[in-house]
């Protein structure tokens, strides 16, 4: 893989993202970061803040089909995954059979919107698909889309009416980001804007970017660092930490799957920054993201009103190499 080009056309790619949500960089960033790595991204924030917007311009910009799934308390797992269903013929309606109708999850774009409104079992449907890229119906086994990315919202101020997803669901989305308000300055700049329903136009080598894990699996990172990722994961689990912090809030802490995605992301986010190789700070930039919705804080926290991403800040401010 050509990784100049690749670069090129990431830059481009947050460039024309840019033109869609405006004042959210970071967010752009972490957006950009996960389809390099081939991962799925949990999007939380209050309405309104583009994230539909964002991963439905992400799709038009890489040519990729796009489909969004309103999640609500009465979809079941046929309205996402499908089903087999009686056809009859239209010549002859005497004749039927049983035929698959896929449901909107066979498309390589999926927004699951308000993911934590549907009931648990609903949820679930997403589980097989988020990590094997295929789902299982019927005894039968059919695969998605490649590339296939999951990109799921949820509102973080309402909690009628919610089911908090499962921690095994959370650990299958490589990062969690939170999408805040823009500023003043962004803000005037969104209520005069008149083009945001414009669609944008594919990347030109869009296919090097949703193709890129190899390639980023494969960028230098010193060994040294690899390890001082893995204690930085260890050192959110209650019964390894040696940190007040993570002894006094945490129940429960992140899975080895996290110290896979933490080395990843920051390969990732080191080569959107030109780098050489991966240093100490493209893992800070990178660890609230990964870390915060893998942890499990306990009624102290919630009493105290500690976030996991409060948690995750403090942790890695007290991490060294």
């Amino acid at each position: 893989m050509d990784l100049n080009q690749l670069r090129e056309n990431t830059h481009e790619l947050r460039r024309l993202l840019g033109t869609k949500v405006l004042g959210q960089p970071q967010v752009i960033d972490l957006v950009v970061m996960t389809v390099l790595c081939g991962g799925h991204a949990l999007l939380t924030g209050a309405p309104g803040v583009a994230k539909t917007t964002l991963v439905r311009s992400l799709a038009q910009a890489l040519g990729c089909g796009y489909k969004r799934i309103q999640f609500t308390p009465d979809l079941t797992p046929y309205d996402i995954l499908g089903g087999d269903t009686i056809q009859f013929d239209e010549k002859n309606p005497d004749l039927k059979r049983i035929a698959f109708v896929p449901g909107p999850i066979f498309a390589p774009f999926i927004l699951a919107d308000e993911i934590n409104r549907a009931s648990p079992r609903t949820q679930s449907a997403l589980l097989e698909a988020m990590q094997e890229r295929q789902v299982s119906l019927n005894g039968q086994s059919r695969a998605l889309p490649r590339p296939f990315y999951v990109f799921a919202t949820q509102n973080p101020i309402e909690n009628e009416g919610t089911f908090p997803l499962p921690e095994a669901q959370l650990d299958r989305f490589l990062v969690n980001i939170d999408v805040g308000y823009p500023n003043f300055e962004t803000e005037v700049q969104v209520a005069t804007l008149s083009s945001l329903d414009k669609e944008l136009a594919p990347l030109p080598g869009s296919a090097l970017v949703v193709n890129a894990r190899q390639a980023i699996e494969q960028f230098p990172m010193p060994q040294a660092l690899i390890e001082a990722c893995v204690r930085l994961v260890r050192n959110t689990r209650p019964s390894e930490s040696s940190l007040g912090i993570v002894k006094n809030f945490v129940d429960y802490g992140a899975s080895p799957r996290a110290s896979q995605s933490l080395v990843l992301s920051a390969k990732a986010i080191a080569f959107m920054c030109n780098a050489n190789q991966v240093g100490w700070e493209h893992v800070q930039m990178v660890a609230a993201a990964v870390l915060q919705h893998r942890l499990v804080l306990n009624f102290r926290a919630a009493t105290e009103r500690v976030s996991s991403l409060e948690v995750c800040k403090m942790l890695v401010a007290e991490s060294i190499l």
